[in-house]
Order: C-alpha cells, then sequence, then structure tokens
C-alpha cells in the first residue's frame, strides 16, 4: 500500500504520458487489467502481486514477469514500462491505488464522472437510463454507470458517484425509521 498523495503523483506521470484522450483511456483499462490480474491469487492464497514485490527474486525476473501480464492484457508499451519504473522504485503493492488514482483524472479530463448503482434486483434498461440522465443533469458530466444487485436492499436503489451516496433503498428507509423510533 502506498500514500494516496503518493498514487496520485505516479498516476499524473503516466498521464503526462498520454498523446491523446482515447491514449489516456487505453491506459486506463490496460492498467486496471494488470492490477486486476495482479491481485489474483494462486491455490495455496498467494497473489501475484506478493511475489513482485518480494525483494527475494531479482528484479529482472520480476521485471519480466509483469512485462508477461501486460502482454496477456494486451497492455500499451507504455504501460508496462510504467509498470516497470513503479516496480523498479519498489511501489508495485500500490498499483491498486495508482489505477484508481489513474481513472479518477482520466474520468476528470474527460468530463465523466463513475457512477454504481446497487439495485435489489436487476433494473430494466429505461429505469437504467432515467437514473443515468438524472445524474448526468445533477453533476453537469457524463455518467459512467456499473450495476449491482443486492437483494438485502429489499427495494429501491442506492447509487454512489464518486464519495456521494444516495440511498433510497427499503433497507436504508427502514433503518432511518427506527432510528427515529428509539429517539
Amino acid at each position: 500500500m502506498i500514500s494516496g498523495a503518493l498514487a496520485r503523483r505516479y498516476a499524473r506521470a503516466l498521464i503526462g504520458l498520454a498523446k491523446s484522450p482515447a491514449q489516456r483511456d487505453k491506459f486506463a483499462k490496460d492498467l486496471l487489467g494488470l492490477s486486476g490480474i495482479l491481485k489474483q491469487r494462486d491455490k495455496d492464497g498467494a497473489s501475484i502481486l506478493s511475489v513482485l514485490s518480494a525483494d527475494r527474486f531479482p528484479l529482472e525476473q520480476r521485471q519480466k514477469l509483469a512485462a508477461t501480464f501486460g502482454r496477456r492484457v494486451a497492455a500499451d508499451p507504455t504501460v508496462v514500462k510504467f509498470v516497470d519504473v513503479v516496480l523498479d522504485n519498489g511501489r508495485i503493492d500500490g498499483i491498486a491505488q495508482i489505477a484508481s488514482a489513474y481513472q479518477r483524472m482520466a474520468d476528470d479530463d474527460a468530463g465523466r464522472v463513475q457512477a454504481h448503482i446497487t439495485s435489489a434486483s436487476p433494473l430494466p434498461m429505461d429505469a437504467l437510463a432515467k437514473i443515468k440522465t438524472a445524474l448526468s443533469q445533477a453533476t453537469g458530466k457524463q455518467v459512467v454507470t456499473t450495476q449491482s444487485v443486492d437483494p438485502e436492499l429489499i427495494g429501491g436503489v442506492a447509487v454512489k458517484v464518486g464519495s456521494f451516496v444516495l440511498d433510497g433503498s427499503v433497507r436504508a428507509t427502514l433503518a432511518q425509521l427506527r432510528n427515529e423510533l428509539r429517539a
């Protein structure tokens, strides 16, 4: 793990290497893909990231391993070189934070915002489109949504945009009512 400020510094360096908005978005996709692969664990519970961050293995071997995974996700050569630098500086354990910081910066530059919608059951496309339109109007940005289903919500939806959470679920309403009745 690395600090948020350091992750943002690395992310800013990689953003500076992108020559176009399309390349900036490709870098984000590649970095998130690599981060996901490196977090995977084997049958004994060891992650690839733990191998890459272990100083007991020569740096050249760890760089070759990282490059192999870069090829697996068809990462841009600039991203693979960037990961080499992160590895060389002993910061590979913070690749997930760097990827998240990079995604936020790329979204800001493109006028986008990420929103995660959780509902008790799968939402119809028209309902999802209405929520997306409302979020777009509220934020003034293009909204990129992801969706998940959590039956424990009972009904309604919970939306997370950045650090802001709007919980309109039945579960949250019942919890609020329970707290008001206790008071």
